[in-house]
């Protein structure tokens, strides 16, 4: 029997165009669920945050402003719930010692 839910948590993130002044589709990142439960929107933006920090860093992202979307999907990738949202600017670099742009150091 199948689950209705996938285990996977999705982060659909799209880049601001400065030509039309909207965002457009940039990508989706799959991402395994926190091992720790989290209960409400500011928790899950802070873990996307973190996600898009990396993802950022090792894929050479061009700086500039993102809009996200952290979301459950069935297995067919339809939207499902919609945990967190918000915009975030990506510098396209990241001092040493910080891990995202939002300037989390790094764990020793």
């Amino acid at each position: 029997m199948s689950s209705a839910v996938s285990d996977e948590v999705w982060i659909d993130v799209a880049m601001w165009s400065g030509l039309s002044g909207k965002p457009q589709p940039f990508t989706d990142v799959k991402c395994d669920p926190p091992a720790q439960p989290l209960d409400d929107a500011p928790a899950w933006r802070d873990w996307a945050l973190t996600h898009l920090g990396l993802v950022a860093g090792q894929d050479s992202w061009q700086p500039g402003r993102y809009h996200f979307t952290v979301e459950r999907r069935d297995p067919s990738g339809r939207p499902l719930d919609s945990l967190a949202h918000g915009i975030w600017e990506w510098p396209g670099w990241r001092p040493a010692g910080v891990r995202c742009a939002d300037g989390i150091p790094d764990s020793p």
